[in-house]
């Protein structure tokens, strides 16, 4: 092939596949993507604080910041956009990087077969053209973004292989450090070049060379990522913390389809896949198992799943209508999975040349980083699904930081193929042209299949209220309430939860208690028919109401009510730490009041032990730390008092809470604002300040 045939069609495939990313992008409700809210609660949460949360606070709080970092750039610099359309040029801008494992691959391909352009151009296309690629990058979060971030690092890997010297070793280094920084899956490429690079010097030798680049490397990247790893290490004693055991995520997790995650669901394949494009075929990843349903390793192994979800949208109703509701999408889903059977024999054909290749031939660099690339994603995903048996856990997505290494197979067999059986070589390069088409066709939003059910009419009420949220954070009242409004009318309860919030900023306390109490006969209706896990959760909820109707009902001035109320959260849920702060607040204040006595001391002790709980529960709650001070002081003990009133003050504001107040934790089941009230004002008679005083004046 001449380089100018090369150079052309290039351009038309990096055209093609950028260009159907960025539209994607620019169209596509990002909140319908794989935990598309929780993925804004970052943005918005580093938006508003300006500081890394804390990894358990959070749903998706525990990724690393580099993604959310770029998108509250974007945010910022955009402010008289609208906030939805700033989400969508940030997730544009992602998608150009789209562009970089494709580069890797093609390079890859030449540095292993010189010359052989077709081959090349056949990894470029694997990765422009790739369903997964394609439908993801209108997805809010940071999976393209690393994806794009470990092709870079391959493209470096090849600079540095190609010559060892400074410069490209800290390169290398620092763009490892970039994706380590966004997403912990970009360990597999880490692994991959450093083993290759020390795998390469010990062979020829050149062990001074090779340290030297390894430490070069190795330094630039623990510069851009280590204090993110070393805070996880201080913090939690190990580097990749999660958040999977926290209860705004644990519910959700385990009323999910779960899988058992033995062998055979690790090597078997259905291919009944081919006909009925859904995964786990006839079976729901929002449930648990129908009770009588046979358990199927085959139904539900792994590598169907990934397959599934790499050629087509398995799961279903996230980017196309589920194949039970659509003729369309499922006969799009039998084509493209019976054609992607085509490259993806080819990929192993490529695998077992490689393989044999540097079993009879020696080292080879390229295919060494790429085999240690696909080996660490192996593993990774094992560990993975076997940590987090959901189902809904078994995301091609996880495996697109190494799509340039499966593109690389891809290329390799091709080759082979068309160099030994030419004819079968063209026949199956055509059939992968077709699969590139129609993924193209069908994964090009609203082209071929009609997705305006995720729009019509604004959207689910759930939406709706998430784009309100959007809209706050943005602090455009006006369509905030609008969506909130709109949601609230179909019945949603966390709408008429952020419509209270908003009465609460216009100083209207009584139609914020009616609004709460809207949502709160609609979370106990729920009751009625949840599962044991969304019961328990129901029951957090609830709590968080009861505690925010007991902030609401103090600004009116009814404590009987408020403390009625305070204590009804205690009791629901134990875990508030401002339910225990709302309840010692109030029961301080009634105790004011009153002559000393009996029945004072009562209301003291109750107080002091709801503040220590508070504490207890977090310690960086400054205010419950000072106001058992002022019990303490109340009951008569000026010592502890005064050391715990200064120790309160002597907590830095800025201290990170384990809740994050404004923007919650990220669940688009919990989406309310302030979720985690307190009583703010602080009446004459308990000022910390005038009651150290006294002590003084005591002492």
């Amino acid at each position: 092939m001449r380089r100018g045939t090369f150079v052309a069609i290039g351009l038309v495939l990096a055209a093609v596949g950028v260009g159907i990313r960025v539209h994607n992008a620019l169209t596509f409700p990002f909140l319908r993507g794989y935990d598309g809210f929780a993925h804004f609660g970052y943005i918005w949460f580093l938006d508003r604080t300006g500081r890394v949360p804390l990894s358990t606070a959070g749903w998706e709080f525990f990724q690393p910041p580099a993604y959310y970092a770029l998108m509250v750039a974007v945010w910022k610099s955009l402010p008289g956009v609208d906030a939805i359309e700033r989400l969508r040029l940030g997730t544009a801008m992602v998608g150009l990087l789209g562009l970089a494992p494709a580069v890797a691959a093609a390079m890859a391909v030449e540095r292993a077969l010189p010359g052989r352009r077709p081959a090349a151009l056949a990894a470029a296309g694997l990765v422009l053209l790739l369903p997964v690629h394609l439908y993801s990058a209108g997805f809010l979060g940071n999976e393209a973004f690393c994806a794009g971030l470990c092709g870079l690092a391959f493209v470096a890997l090849w600079s540095v292989l190609a010559k060892e010297t400074v410069p490209r070793a800290i390169l290398l280094g620092l763009v490892l450090g970039a994706a380590m920084l966004t997403k912990f899956t970009a360990v597999v490429v880490v692994g991959a070049a450093f083993g290759t690079l020390g795998l390469h010097s010990l062979l020829r030798g050149e062990w001074m060379r090779g340290a030297r680049t390894l430490a070069l490397a190795t330094s630039a990247m623990l510069l851009v990522c280590g204090w993110y790893y070393g805070r996880n290490v201080l913090l939690y004693g190990n580097p990749f913390q999660m958040s999977r055991s926290e209860v705004f995520l644990s519910h959700l997790e385990n009323s999910q389809l779960q899988g058992r995650r033995t062998l055979g669901e690790y090597v078997l394949f259905d291919p009944l896949i081919l006909y009925r494009p859904q995964w786990p075929r006839g079976l729901s990843l929002g449930g648990e198992r129908p009770p009588g349903s046979q358990y199927s390793a085959m139904r539900e192994s792994i590598p169907t799943g990934l397959y599934a979800n790499t050629w087509f949208d398995g799961f279903g109703g996230f980017v196309l209508p589920k194949v039970t509701d659509s003729e369309a999408s499922r006969r799009a889903g039998q084509a493209l999975l019976t054609l992607g059977m085509v490259p993806t024999l080819l990929m192993l054909l490529g695998l077992g040349t490689a393989v044999r290749d540097l079993w009879r031939k020696g080292w080879d660099d390229t295919t060494v980083a790429m085999l240690l690339a696909s080996l660490a994603m192996a593993a990774v995903i094992v560990q993975g699904t076997r940590t987090v048996p959901t189902q809904a856990a078994v995301k091609a997505t996880y495996l697109t930081p190494v799509s340039a290494a499966f593109a690389y197979w891809f290329a390799l067999g091709l080759d082979r193929l068309l160099s030994r059986r030419p004819r079968v070589g063209r026949a199956a390069l055509a059939c992968c042209m077709l699969a590139g088409l129609l993924s193209a066709a069908v994964f090009t939003h609203g082209l071929l299949i009609d997705n305006s059910w995720m729009t019509a009419d604004g959207g689910s009420p759930a939406f709706r209220n998430l784009e309100g949220l959007i809209y706050h954070a943005a602090d455009d009242r006006v369509h905030a309430g609008e969506r909130f409004e709109s949601a609230a009318r179909d019945g949603w309860p966390f709408a008429q939860e952020n419509l209270a919030d908003l009465a609460l900023e216009r100083g209207d306390a009584l139609e914020a208690l009616y609004r709460l109490r809207e949502a709160e006969a609609a979370k106990t209706l729920e009751m009625n028919t949840a599962t044991s896990n969304m019961a328990a959760y129901l029951r957090h909820t609830l709590a968080e109401y009861a505690n925010s109707r007991s902030v609401m009902l103090a600004a009116l001035g009814w404590n009987e009510d408020a403390l009625a109320a305070a204590r009804a959260s205690r009791l629901l849920e134990a875990s508030i730490p401002e339910s225990h702060y709302n309840f010692g607040m109030l029961q301080l204040q009634q105790a004011a009041g009153l002559a000393r006595g009996a029945v004072r001391d009562r209301m003291l002790e109750e107080a002091r032990s709801a503040f220590e709980q508070a504490r207890t529960l977090d310690p960086a709650f400054r205010e419950a730390v000072v106001m058992e001070g002022v019990s303490r002081i109340m009951a008569g003990d000026c010592s502890r008092g005064t050391e715990r009133i200064r120790a309160g003050w002597a907590i830095d504001p800025a201290t990170p809470r384990l809740y994050p107040m404004e923007t919650g934790p990220g669940d688009q089941n919990s989406a309310g604002l302030h979720r985690r009230r307190r009583i703010e004002i602080v009446p004459p008679e308990l000022d910390p300040a005038a009651r150290l005083a006294s002590c003084d004046g005591r002492a």
